[in-house]
């Protein structure tokens, strides 16, 4: 009974992980058709603003109030200069996120640059810029 049921879950769990697949190309490939419309608009002299014409995305729930800057604090006290990307990536990690989703880690990047600016402007942490352009921060 148990290798039945160890099997029919293992099946379900590929399929899943094909299925999950097959939707990342699929949205790899709409997303390659978009940038080739914004190409062609681009080409035909259109002037409007493409961002405001995305449809709203629902935001991902990953943080209780504090949690994200308590992990920031928490990530930099280990003493090593981190950049909004590296930190994003660690929160992703912890959280046991797919690192792969370009999208939630591009989310998750750009929640914790505004929460890194914030705690600059409270004097928590100081960013400098490295020799790729991006912040890399530190605690003060």
């Amino acid at each position: 009974m148990t290798d039945h049921t160890i099997a029919g879950l293992l099946k379900a769990r590929d399929d899943m992980l094909g299925e999950l697949l097959a939707l990342r190309d699929r949205c790899a490939s709409v997303y390659n058709d978009i940038e080739a419309v914004d190409r062609v608009l681009d080409a035909l002299g259109y002037e409007g603003d493409l961002e405001e014409r995305q449809p709203r995305q629902h935001r991902l729930v990953i943080f209780a109030r504090n949690e994200l800057r308590q992990f920031l604090l928490r990530e930099l006290r280990k003493g090593e200069a981190l950049s909004s990307r590296d930190l994003a990536e660690r929160i992703c990690c912890e959280e046991g996120k797919d690192i792969s989703d370009q999208r939630m880690v591009l989310d998750v990047t750009r929640r914790v640059s505004k929460a890194m600016g914030l705690l600059q402007k409270r004097g928590a942490v100081k960013g400098q810029k490295d020799s790729w352009g991006r912040y890399a921060w530190r605690l003060y």
